[in-house]
């Protein structure tokens, strides 16, 4: 047995309910303490003052891509197209290929994408991939282009940039044809980059989002090698493969559209700078119906992308159909559910709808003349990431970063749901950190086993240097240690 004190333990199973030790035997939390106890015969774990969390858990990741972009090219912090180019040229290969994320044309001084051509000069026989921060647009080289299979033959005049269908169709050739050692390297380096946040427990999607569950099965079959625990989705649309990989859910990032930054996510209004683009729905009425009620009958948990406010309403009214048909508390999943009405949260919060949210894309693209603002208004703009008027409605929010999109940083994004920039939607303290804690593992059914610092869950903790209630910082602040079942994963002096 081992008795953790000296630290402040945040229960989270309510405001201010605080604990001074906790004893933990065989991974799990068997007593906690409002007093150090004076005990026997148990190993004595002094935490030096810190402040003790459950761990974090993300509900929303690309894991795979996270973890192998970590591997490649960030491109994040890049000022004009010479500093991509000098980077791509010193990156290591992986499996014979070359992988870029993070890219923003619009804050370099080109404000334009690299060219098929310009990556050609540096890598003529090597398929490149380099990827729009938000994952919805990408450019690749030529090497790459005579590889893919494509369902629609590119253009003559292509440049190299792809969005919509192709821009899927070009990342998961890249995802698909890769050994299992760089797929096992990939989730390992997405486990140590999720501990070193913090993280205890992570969401990622698997698949390519129509029938290919890619690896979801050799992941499954090694989880017991990771020192983190992911929670798979087999970002699928097939069902019944769904059901033959025993996955009690499906999806995760299956779209309903795209991106407010490609002009693909679904609006019912046109958008402020582009007022004859609207965006796009993926898939039709008749596709989603199906889809979610046939998922929803099998007792398959659903969870599917949307941004604009065109996607939510067309995914909200099945799944409000498919719980009038049967009422069951299966959590359906509205992924990002960035722009929305009073009306539409409202119905979500009457058909018992889930949602997992990202508050850094407020952090990044809104506030005045921010993406969100140029690409949608102001009034739009104050209608994004409502997480005030959500969890007054009760309805089910979860925190996630949408990695590799944003970093996988739960401080972070606890810190940017606290300062949203509508004052109105801002959260508490409290609730930002249930976000990442209680709501996550209510939001994967794992709520009598993870979330809380309680009496038989799990051992799971992070350990901070200062406390989230009372920092100015809270991104800033030093994760001190990291405990999984009982056990240190990382710990710093």
């Amino acid at each position: 047995m081992k008795l953790f004190y000296n630290a402040k333990f945040y229960s989270m199973e309510m405001e201010n309910k605080i604990f001074r030790a906790i004893l933990v035997q065989d991974g799990k939390i068997i007593e906690t303490y409002h007093e150090l106890p004076q005990l026997k015969n148990v190993e004595k774990i002094d935490l030096d003052n810190a402040f003790v969390y459950p761990g974090f858990i993300d509900t929303h990741t690309h894991s795979f891509e996270g973890g192998l972009y970590s591997l490649g090219a960030d491109l994040k912090n890049v000022s004009n197209l010479e500093e991509v180019f000098t980077i791509l040229s010193q990156i290591e290969k992986l499996d014979n290929k070359i992988f870029a994320y993070q890219f923003d044309e619009n804050l370099i001084a080109e404000k334009r994408f690299p060219t098929k051509d310009e990556l050609d000069k540096i890598f003529p026989e090597t398929p490149v991939l380099l990827r729009r921060i938000d994952g919805h647009s990408c450019v690749i080289n030529s090497a790459a282009a005579k590889e893919i299979n494509w369902k629609e033959k590119l253009p003559t005049n292509f440049n190299g940039y792809l969005r919509k269908k192709q821009n899927g169709e070009a990342s998961n050739w890249f995802h698909h044809n890769l050994d299992d050692e760089a797929i096992l390297r990939s989730y390992h380096a997405a486990a140590e980059i999720g501990i070193k946040t913090g993280h205890t427990a992570i969401h990622t999607m698997i698949g390519n989002a129509y029938a290919q569950d890619l690896h979801f099965q050799l992941i499954k079959n090694n989880i017991a090698q990771f020192p983190i625990e992911f929670i798979l989705y087999p970002q699928i649309t097939n069902i019944s493969r769904a059901l033959e990989l025993g996955s009690p859910r499906i999806g995760g990032c299956i779209l309903a559209d795209g991106s407010f930054g490609s002009y693909t996510a679904a609006l019912k209004k046109p958008y402020s700078d582009n007022p004859q683009e609207k965006g796009i729905l993926y898939k039709t009425d008749e596709f989603w119906e199906n889809f979610i009620l046939e998922a929803h009958e099998k007792g398959l948990q659903i969870a599917i992308h949307c941004i604009g406010d065109a996607a939510i309403s067309q995914i909200l009214k099945f799944y409000e159909k498919a719980q009038m048909q049967t009422q069951k508390d299966i959590r359906h999943i509205i992924v990002h559910n960035e722009l929305t009405s009073d009306k539409m949260l409202d119905r979500i919060a009457a058909a018992g709808i889930s949602a997992t949210m990202q508050p850094m894309f407020d952090r990044l693209w809104a506030g005045k003349n921010g993406l969100y603002e140029k690409r949608l208004g102001k009034e739009r703009t104050l209608r994004t990431n409502r997480l005030r008027s959500i969890i007054d409605r009760k309805i089910l929010v979860a925190g996630g970063s949408d990695w590799y999109i944003t970093e996988l940083n739960a401080l972070a994004g606890i810190d940017a749901a606290i300062r949203l920039h509508n004052p109105e939607e801002r959260i508490s303290r409290f609730e930002a950190v249930e976000l990442y804690t209680k709501n996550a593992a209510r939001l994967s059914f794992n709520e009598k086993r993870l979330g809380t610092i309680s009496k038989d869950k799990q051992a799971d903790l992070v350990i901070l240097e200062k406390d989230i209630f009372s920092s100015e910082n809270i991104k800033d602040i030093q994760i001190k240690r990291v405990i999984k079942k009982g056990e240190f994963l990382i710990q710093t002096k």
